[in-house]
C-alpha cells in the first residue's frame, strides 16, 4: 500500500507538473484533470487505509490516552469495530453506487480513440472502503486478543 501511494503521488505531481508546462505553450492534456481528480480520490483512500493500519484513522486515542492499562485494549476494540461498521455501511452504498454507474453506461473521458468507462473510477470507493475495513476487522481482532 505504502509503494502504491508514493507511486500515485509520483504519477500525480508528474501529471500536475506536465499540465502546467505544457498549458504555458498554449496545449495541455484534456483528460489531465479527470485523472487527476481521480487519482485523488484512490491516494486518500490509500491513506486512510496506512492510518487504519498504524491506529491513527480516528481521534479516539485521546479517548485512551487517560484511561487505564486494562482499559486501552477495549477502548480499541470498541473503536476499531465502530469504524469497521461505518465503512461496512459505507462499503454497501458504494457497491451500489458502482454497480449502478456500470449499468449507465456512461464514459468518463475519451483519450484518442479509447474511451474510458466511468465505473472504473467510481470503483475507488467500494474498493477504498473495504481495505479499510479489512485493516479495521484486523486491528479489532488484535485488541480482542489482548
Amino acid at each position: 500500500e505504502g509503494a502504491l501511494l508514493v507511486a500515485l503521488l509520483a504519477v500525480m505531481v508528474t501529471l500536475a507538473f506536465a499540465q502546467v508546462v505544457l498549458r504555458h505553450f498554449g496545449a495541455g492534456l484534456l483528460w489531465g484533470e479527470t485523472v487527476l481528480k481521480h487519482l485523488v480520490l484512490w491516494t486518500g483512500f490509500l491513506g486512510a487505509a496506512l492510518a487504519a493500519k498504524s491506529e491513527k484513522h480516528f481521534a479516539w486515542e485521546a479517548a485512551h490516552l487517560g484511561a487505564s492499562e486494562r482499559l486501552k485494549p477495549r477502548l480499541r476494540l470498541l473503536s476499531s469495530l465502530a469504524g469497521a461498521a461505518v465503512c461496512a455501511l459505507l462499503l454497501r452504498a458504494s457497491w451500489t453506487y458502482f454497480l449502478d454507474d456500470r449499468a449507465s453506461g456512461s464514459v468518463l473521458m475519451t483519450i484518442g480513440s479509447v474511451s474510458v468507462p466511468s465505473y472504473l473510477a467510481a470503483a475507488a470507493l467500494p474498493a477504498g472502503f473495504a481495505l479499510v475495513l479489512i485493516h479495521l476487522l484486523f486491528k479489532a481482532a488484535d485488541a480482542a486478543a489482548s
